[in-house]
């Protein structure tokens, strides 16, 4: 998995930290755009990007190289890396333009650039990946970047789409404790991806009955994976949270919430494939 996850995580907690002293000090130039922040988007996504590339070279760019050539994962792991290119592109792009408007930038004009400047890194790492002789350059993980790092402008276009966000949880595999992995973001069998509605989706006669932080979600995931290609899916329907809906105020707060909006945290969930199964907490 090639992602910027736990440094965008980091960095997007950060901002209102910082926002405050930055607000009484900043200067607008006659566009809007608060110079102090800014600073701070740039430079914190440079950072970002850099420890990203890091990352990718130690976990799959540091082996064997090859003249550039197609290749496609998906067969070993049952689709379960377009599901995760796809949501890790969605979250650097909603998380990039979030930081633009924060800085000044018109919304319109941030969703392009969280949009254009998260595809950018995940095609470089597409290409990347097509020098390295394990990989290969992947059609199907392109796609699925440009998937996740347009789906905010669409939801800025379809108002309906608010009430869909894409989830992630993980739990550690039996492989993962055993060490097979540099990290558990390497790892599928680890991790889970889930589409999450909220409970305006609900007729409005059964949502009077349903706390406003309280939604379904369906989630995927693979397990028992082996050399021979071999391995289950997983299909999964849930309840889930919107923290969104929580009370409380406040700009720190409120990005708190938005933030624990990207996780699928521990619900009652059934598990529909490859065999039915009812748990009290899933991750």
């Amino acid at each position: 998995m090639k992602h910027i996850f736990l440094f965008s995580i980091i960095f997007v907690i950060s901002i209102p930290a910082v926002a405050s002293p930055i607000d009484s000090l900043h200067r607008t130039n006659p566009n809007g755009i608060q110079s102090e922040k800014l600073a701070i988007v740039i430079s914190g996504s440079m950072a970002i990007v850099t420890a990203a590339h890091i990352q990718n070279y130690n976990s799959w760019w540091k082996g064997e190289r090859s003249a550039f050539h197609l290749g496609d994962g998906g067969g070993r792991t049952f689709g379960a890396d377009k599901f995760g290119h796809f949501y890790f592109t969605y979250l650097s792009s909603d998380i990039l333009w979030h930081s633009f408007q924060w800085a000044g930038i018109e919304k319109k004009h941030s969703l392009l650039l969280g949009a254009g400047l998260s595809l950018a890194f995940q095609l470089y790492v597409e290409v990347e990946d097509g020098f390295t002789k394990v990989l290969g350059f992947s059609a199907g993980d392109a796609m699925a970047d440009v998937g996740g790092a347009f789906y905010p402008v669409l939801q800025s276009q379809v108002s309906w789409l608010e009430n869909v966000r894409f989830k992630w949880s993980c739990y550690p595999s039996a492989s993962y404790l055993d060490g097979k992995f540099r990290t558990i973001f390497d790892d599928y069998e680890s991790m889970y991806f889930w589409l999450s509605f909220n409970n305006n989706i609900f007729p409005e006669a059964i949502r009077t009955f349903i706390p406003a932080f309280l939604g379904i979600a369906i989630g995927y995931s693979i397990k028992r994976l082996n050399e021979q290609n071999d391995g289950v899916r997983e299909l999964l329907i849930g309840l889930d949270y919107d923290f969104t809906r929580l009370p409380g105020e406040g700009s720190f707060l409120k990005s708190i919430k938005y933030v624990l909006n990207y996780i699928h945290f521990p619900a009652p969930t059934i598990r529909l494939t490859p065999s039915i199964i009812a748990y009290g907490l899933h991750f």
